[in-house]
């Protein structure tokens, strides 16, 4: 298989990853990607210096907090970015720095990693101080419709509390939001059914080792990977 070959392949993937993740489904690329193979599709992407350049696609995966699986990002990557030229390179460049609070994943602290975001409390030589944690409103309405539609299994791992702890463990699982709640709009209006997933204490701090945080599917194919 050639680079190119590699690389149309990766942009197919891509694209089923990227639908999972945003829910939105772009067919007319699959359809150029299918037809004129992934170099020849991201160069004509990459030719749009306009408005047009920044597709729905592509602001759909930033809003997401995963630009990561973006043709630009691809485009840049030390594994394909020799198929293409210095002005496209920079021009992939420029438009996921439009986005820098979102554009590029970072690794997150352990010590920092606090999905639930709940009330914190240090104590040093018998005194007690608060430490305050910015936090997003949760909307308890969007949790509660997540779960009736979710159930509480674990979207990750697929365990269950109450059966593994009986009548303690009922109703309990926290609910992550697959779009980071600091790239939404104060407007914005949550999907219960795609935005938010039912999640147990390990997985979802997994997912939130990386800002912006892990995809659902990622860390299931890593934990599938570690199973063998």
């Amino acid at each position: 298989m050639t680079l190119r070959d590699d690389f149309t392949h990766v942009m197919l993937e891509n694209y089923t990853l990227a639908g999972r993740a945003t829910g939105y489904w772009g067919h007319y690329f699959l359809r150029e990607v299918k037809k004129l193979g992934g170099l020849t599709t991201a160069q004509k992407m990459l030719a749009r210096t306009d408005a047009r350049g920044k597709t729905k696609g592509f602001l759909a995966l930033v809003q997401a907090g995963r630009p990561d699986l973006s043709v630009e990002a691809l485009v840049l990557s030390e594994r394909f970015r020799s198929l293409f030229t210095k002005t496209e390179l920079n021009t992939a460049s420029a438009r996921l720095a439009e986005f820098p609070g979102q554009a590029h994943r970072r690794q997150v602290p352990i010590a920092e990693v606090f999905p639930e975001l709940i009330p914190w409390r240090t104590y040093a030589e018998g005194a007690s101080r608060r430490v305050v944690v910015n936090a997003y409103e949760r909307n308890a309405a969007a949790r509660r419709a997540c779960i009736r539609r979710h159930g509480t299994r674990c979207a990750v791992c697929a365990i269950s509390f109450a059966e593994v702890y009986g009548p303690i463990g009922r109703d309990f699982i926290h609910v992550h939001h697959k779009k980071p709640l600091a790239a939404l709009d104060r407007k914005y209006r949550i999907d219960p059914a795609r935005d938010l997933a039912p999640v147990c204490p390990n997985c979802h701090a997994m997912l939130h080792t990386s800002d912006p945080p892990l995809g659902i599917d990622e860390l299931k194919a890593a934990l599938a990977a570690r199973a063998g």
